[in-house]
């Protein structure tokens, strides 16, 4: 297995690599939308920023999270058990990150474009959705830890797959119950924008953690293939 600093280094690199792209991906798919809601919340005045500005912050943004991010998956790579391909390993854990970052917070607290929500509530909307974040780092690692405590029972694949996928889910749902409601008001926002904007957030959250799994994975590959064949030193 690469060190440690190798493979935090190969997150970081992976990580600004899914970051940029993405970043770009957004300005060309995401701006038409947030040029939207922007108009609707200063009423189509001036703003601190000119639009190219914070376009330009955005894949900045995007550049330091991925990389952040990237970070954080070399660490998790070097934690979770190997027992596959470094290729798979790379793809299922971006997979269980996407899910557990993004996904069940979204399902429960949906983005919403600028302007969205009364700021006297941004504090509580805050602490709900990091208690959000947290039922999904909670349930990704203990199905994680479930399906191999099945495993080593010999409990089959598909068994052990669906048992803990119901689960997760019965979980998640009385945990969505449970959280306190904070959505916020759309005011005089179209429903229709609203949605746009969470479906197009979606999707480049999707491609940030695709991207990130496909390049540290690819990377993982190469150099797991090249450390196999090398001679062994006698």
């Amino acid at each position: 297995m690469a060190s440690v600093g190798t493979t935090l280094l190969r997150g970081l690199l992976a990580g600004a690599v899914a970051g940029l792209t993405t970043g770009l991906a957004g300005v060309v798919f995401a701006e038409p939308t947030l040029d939207a809601a922007i108009a609707l919340e200063t009423g189509n005045g001036d703003t601190l920023f000119s639009r190219d500005t914070q376009q330009v912050g955005l894949v900045v943004g995007l550049i330091l999270v991925g990389a952040a991010l990237g970070l954080l998956f070399g660490l998790a790579y070097r934690l979770v058990p190997a027992g596959t391909r470094p290729w798979h390993r790379s793809l299922l854990l971006a997979l269980g990150a996407f899910t557990a970052l993004y996904l069940v917070p979204f399902l429960r607290y949906p983005a919403n474009p600028p302007g969205v929500g009364d700021l006297s509530t941004l504090e509580s909307r805050t602490s709900s959705y990091l208690l959000a974040v947290a039922l999904g780092v909670a349930v990704v690692s203990g199905a994680y830890a479930a399906v191999r405590a099945l495993d080593r029972r010999g409990v089959g694949a598909w068994q052990r797959q669906l048992a803990v996928g119901a689960g997760a889910l019965l979980v998640v749902g009385l945990a969505y119950a449970l959280l306190p409601d904070a959505a916020a008001p759309l005011g005089d926002t179209p429903a229709g924008l609203v949605w746009d904007f969470r479906l197009r957030s979606l999707g480049l959250q999707a491609l940030l953690y695709a991207l990130l799994g496909t390049v540290f994975g690819i990377l993982a590959e190469r150099s797991a293939t090249a450390s196999a064949g090398q001679p062994v030193p006698a």
